[in-house]
């Protein structure tokens, strides 16, 4: 028979266990960023509107929008990307469009 102090141990240990899991499963830093891109001649805008968050198997994304294009059409970009631009001077919301369709 299990005494009731070595079951209390055995629950705070558990405890502490599943709040070091939860520690470790904090929200983490997006992978991505979502834009919508308009065209206008040789230019092209990117409006932010959601990021994304790779799966841990690198195998999927999971994609929060704050707003929807009309078009439907969402580009995803990879986050250090755009830190590499703001390190580089190039932060504004008017971006080169980087490749062709």
């Amino acid at each position: 028979m299990i005494n009731p102090e070595t079951r209390v141990k055995a629950r705070e240990s558990a405890n502490a266990k599943d709040r070091q899991d939860n520690q470790s499963e904090a929200p983490k830093r997006p992978s991505h960023i979502a834009y919508q891109v308009r065209e206008n001649g040789e230019k092209s805008y990117f409006n932010n509107i959601g990021v994304g968050f790779e799966h841990k198997d690198e195998k999927g994304i999971n994609v929060i929008l704050e707003s929807v294009p009309v078009d439907g059409k969402v580009t995803l970009r990879r986050f250090e990307d755009r830190l590499a631009k703001l390190k580089d001077g190039q932060g504004s919301m008017q971006l080169e469009q980087e490749h062709e369709r």
